[in-house]
């Protein structure tokens, strides 16, 4: 069998950040957690026997916020309940706060190999504005910790198209980021997601918000200044060093095989998609009671998945790879999509080359308006 991504969400943080349309809650977790957690991983492990985990990512909320014992006994599970390959990536978000010396080398010592750090910017007014904890100097120490306890494979996450943020403020977040320890960037526009506190503003005409010409502005910055410091970029909103490139996010656009543990958590096995229900308590209560955690399943069509196909490597560098999609569907790509390509390609938006259709770079900027075209009527 093909090797399997695992991933563990941990549903906990400090606070909530007023942008965040991710499941969490504010508190730390607790003992109870941890048990149901490994309850869930012994449950749902046998199905999975005969396969390898190349791929382990914890994230959140904020897995950070476990402690010391109880990652621990959270990496101890998935060890005991699934085969870890020797080789595997295994990635950890953290928050800056968190990135104690203690925490990290506990976190090195666990096979944690990977982390992610939730910077977002390096203006302690803009952090301050969108609810963060730490300000950028505690990031830059947090950085500097990880790397000298032995993290030489780090990312970190930035965000534009802030309230109040000014394209000098973007454009100094990325110069300064580019000088940090870090292998890889993953850059993120706000999005207004329904039951944030911001898009509540928004809603009331109280956010202010960048220009249309300044948001374009900064997305060239962004385009522009991280491939100029040598992290390239391969992926809508991820730049990387050579060979620092996400195993386990790679997994996600390439439609590969991935298990989700925790509230909220999502999987994916060939055509069926799996998402276990949020509610902390209520998953507790379940897996301490003997039962699985309930959870929403769907069946993919081929249609779906041939949209979710053509969405996901879209959004790679390399774009869609004609000849696979051709084994997958039966049938080339422009059987289905034929008169939408060519209207994309006169609109310089896609590019084909190689048997690779990708977006150019205009088309990368206007995304959500390519992958509307590959939605299909029936």
């Amino acid at each position: 069998m093909t090797d399997l991504g695992l991933y563990i969400h941990i549903p906990f943080c400090r606070s909530r950040c007023d942008y965040c349309g991710f499941y969490s809650i504010g508190r730390q977790p607790d003992d109870r957690f941890v048990a149901a957690l490994r309850k869930e991983m012994e449950m749902r492990s046998p199905a999975f026997a005969e396969r390898t985990c190349d791929t382990l990512y914890l994230g959140g909320g904020t897995p950070s916020s476990l402690t010391e014992d109880q990652l621990e006994r959270v990496m101890e599970g998935a060890r005991q309940y699934f085969h870890i390959s020797d080789t595997a990536e295994i990635t950890m978000e953290m928050n800056p706060c968190d990135m104690t010396e203690s925490y990290l080398e506990n976190a090195k010592a666990l096979g944690i190999n990977r982390i992610s750090i939730g910077v977002q910017s390096h203006d302690d007014r803009l952090l301050r504005a969108i609810g963060r904890l730490h300000s950028a100097s505690d990031a830059e120490k947090a950085v500097k910790r990880a790397y000298k306890a032995g993290f030489h494979n780090m990312s970190i996450d930035l965000m534009y198209e802030l309230p109040g943020q000014t394209v000098e403020d973007f454009r100094k977040s990325l110069l300064w980021a580019v000088h940090l320890p870090i292998t890889h960037v993953s850059v993120y526009s706000l999005i207004l997601e329904e039951g944030t506190r911001f898009k509540q503003l928004a809603d009331r005409g109280a956010l202010p918000r960048p220009t249309e010409n300044d948001s374009w502005l900064m997305y060239r910055d962004m385009c522009r200044i991280l491939p100029h410091y040598g992290f390239e970029r391969y992926e809508i909103s991820s730049f990387a060093r050579k060979g620092f490139r996400s195993r386990h996010n790679r997994k996600y656009w390439e439609l590969k095989d991935y298990l989700g543990l925790g509230p909220a958590a999502a999987s994916r096995i060939g055509r069926q998609r799996f998402e276990v229900n949020p509610g902390v308590r209520l998953y507790e209560k379940e897996l301490l009671t003997g039962n699985p955690p309930p959870m929403e399943v769907e069946n993919l069509s081929e249609k779906d998945e041939m949209e979710e196909y053509c969405f996901l490597h879209l959004r790679m560098k390399e774009g869609i790879p004609l000849d696979d999609f051709a084994r997958r569907y039966g049938e080339d790509i422009r059987y289905w999509y034929g008169d939408k390509i060519t209207m994309l390609e006169k609109q310089h938006l896609l590019k084909e080359e190689n048997r690779r259709l990708f977006f150019t770079f205009h088309g990368a900027a206007l995304g959500n308006y390519v992958f509307e075209q590959f939605l299909r009527d029936e």
